[in-house]
């Protein structure tokens, strides 16, 4: 016969086992909503480049610039600071429509937690061009955090060009 002192260590050992094996199985249900979250966000950068691919009646191949679908937007939406780091992923690829999709859905996302990817594009990106991008994309954060990235990228960009669209942010949308 168990004394009531060994019970207690039995039921305490029980809720132990139990509550690992409940975080265990939290821990796989938020990986596999992780690894959903990057193919989704994967699939609908992928099918908008395909939306914007088209040949002409010549037989000439070209690509135009097309926009996410509102459907596109909506789900990036729906998953909210999960989709950020899928997002920042793409801003470093070296094809320009997959870089400006990805810029694009992070504005759409819109919030504070945009502000910090984007600079990181906007301070240290060798690329003009993304910089520019990425300045234009910031503005959809709040404003007393763009800015001071904006107004920084007006005084110091190392490119004219990024210095001029960066005034053209502050001086069209500040208060």
């Amino acid at each position: 016969m168990r004394t009531p002192r060994g019970l207690c260590g039995l039921a305490v050992l029980f809720c132990l086992v139990t509550l690992g094996y409940c975080l265990g199985q939290e821990k796989v249900e938020n990986s596999q909503t992780t690894a959903n979250v990057v193919e989704r966000v994967n699939t609908i950068i992928r099918e908008t480049i395909q939306r914007s691919e088209f040949t002409t009646a010549d037989g000439v191949r070209t690509m135009t610039r097309m926009p996410p679908s509102s459907e596109a937007v909506e789900e990036i939406k729906s998953y909210g600071d999960q989709a950020v780091p899928v997002l920042q992923d793409h801003f470093y690829s070296g094809n320009a429509f997959e870089y400006e999709i990805a810029m694009r859905l992070m504005g759409e996302l819109g919030g504070k937690r945009i502000i910090e990817p984007l600079k990181q594009v906007i301070i240290y990106d060798p690329s003009a061009r993304k910089r520019e991008y990425a300045l234009r994309f910031i503005t959809q954060g709040p404003w007393d955090q763009a800015s001071k990235v904006i107004n920084q990228a007006a005084e110091n960009d190392p490119d004219a060009n990024v210095r001029k669209v960066a005034l053209e942010l502050l001086n069209g949308y500040g208060p």
